[in-house]
């Protein structure tokens, strides 16, 4: 979660007053309420960012009109995140994401004055907004409305975050950490304290019981993941490997992204170990010829770098070790030998990393979507373990061989 406080307030020193206690008590965004820009211009915005430099201002322009026009303001003034009205023009609202994805900030839609805020919600999620908000405004809220029944709404039916505003304090922020939102703002419980510090601490307290108990759960499916990948480890697919390494003149390592760091741990291990071993990539790498083995790396097996890397490898007359979640995929069926190691559940998302990356487009099911990565690191530490124990190796051996030049 991310705790965002809104300083609608009209006085820049007091509202500046405010955000020094705020930020000192944690806060993690620092909104310039639309009072103080209509009172002070976008000089406030200005003057919020010299002064937390290390936060992330949000303009509460509430625009309704020119999206791109004030939303290039708001950049140029140093604003990270712009909000503009739900009830706006589909138009407005396109225009102010795309000049905010030139100016490499982000845009938050405020659905205060939406009828059906689900259905417009999917619009905007589909329109390419970064945050939608769920607010109920101070005279709503007089009449004793509250934003949480929408919340939970508006969280089940998008998948972008959902920020939460509306007479929130430290009685109701339980309850909206639990329907699921991700930004939580908060106005007056803070900024009419009697002790803002004090009060954003006590805030963030409440987040931290929500921290903890993420970080644990992916933990736990972490490690009970590897748990099972461990206990239906194939004998002959990691006899297959350890032959194939022992057996090579020289043995190369390539993996993409995430995969590539976990082969290049293993090669600084086997390096440890004295095997003759390169990653592919490196200025020093030598040739690929007969003899040599490349241990390829990919949860897809699809990658195209990694698959054209075995084509070759096959082509110079080596053999390919491919370590995937999948036997049957373009490197599974190039390998002389695979390892498989069951990863992330996927859905509609490109095999290729680098087109993965270029659309920045994940939709994991498994925690983090990183499970492969995390279960092929943990069995490539077991093969260096079991090396160790076949050529009696002790780690004073091997920290001879450590770098020294760091």
């Amino acid at each position: 979660m991310i705790l965002q406080v809104a300083l609608d307030l009209t006085d820049i020193e007091q509202a500046i007053s405010i955000a020094e206690k705020a930020a000192r008590g944690g806060a993690h965004w620092l909104e310039v309420g639309t009072p103080l820009i209509k009172k002070e211009g976008m000089r406030a915005v200005e003057l919020m960012k010299r002064r937390f430099p290390d936060r992330k201002i949000v303009a509460d322009l509430k625009t309704m009109d020119t999206g791109a026009l004030e939303v290039e303001m708001a950049a140029r003034h140093g604003a990270d995140v712009v909000s503009i009205l739900g009830v706006a023009d589909d138009k407005t609202i396109k225009d102010a994401v795309e000049v905010a994805r030139r100016y490499g900030i982000r845009v938050m839609v405020d659905l205060i004055g939406v009828k059906d805020k689900v259905k417009r919600a999917k619009e905007l999620e589909k329109m390419g907004v970064h945050y939608i908000l769920v607010h109920t405004g101070i005279d709503e809220q007089a009449q004793g409305k509250n934003p949480l029944e929408d919340l939970e709404k508006v969280v089940k039916a998008v998948k972008v975050p959902v920020a939460v505003a509306g007479g929130l304090n430290l009685e109701t922020i339980p309850k909206v950490i639990e329907l699921g939102a991700t930004i939580i703002i908060v106005g007056s419980a803070i900024t009419k304290a009697k002790d803002p510090e004090e009060v954003t601490r006590r805030i963030i307290d409440l987040f931290w019981g929500e921290y903890m108990m993420t970080i644990r759960k992916a933990m736990t499916d972490i490690t009970d993941h590897i748990r099972s990948v461990a206990e239906n480890l194939k004998l002959e697919q990691v006899r297959g490997l350890v032959d194939a390494m022992i057996g090579a003149n020289k043995i190369f390592i390539y993996g993409a992204g995430r995969s590539g760091l976990v082969g290049k741990a293993f090669a600084m291990r086997l390096m440890h170990l004295d095997f003759n071993v390169y990653v592919v990539g490196e200025t020093i790498t030598p040739a690929f010829e007969p003899g040599d083995l490349l241990i390829a790396i990919s949860g897809s097996g699809e990658t195209k770098t990694i698959v054209d890397a075995a084509q070759i490898a096959k082509e110079q007359g080596g053999k390919v070790v491919g370590i995937t979640s999948y036997a049957d995929s373009t490197l599974g069926k190039l390998a002389d030998v695979v390892v498989e190691i069951p990863g992330r559940t996927k859905a509609d998302v490109p095999t290729d990393y680098i087109a993965r990356q270029m659309l920045t487009q994940y939709k994991w099911i498994a925690p983090m979507g990183t499970l492969f990565e995390d279960s092929t690191m943990v069995f490539l530490d077991g093969i260096i373990a079991l090396l160790m124990a076949t050529f009696q190796k002790t780690e004073k051996d091997m920290k001879r061989k450590h770098a020294t030049l760091e």
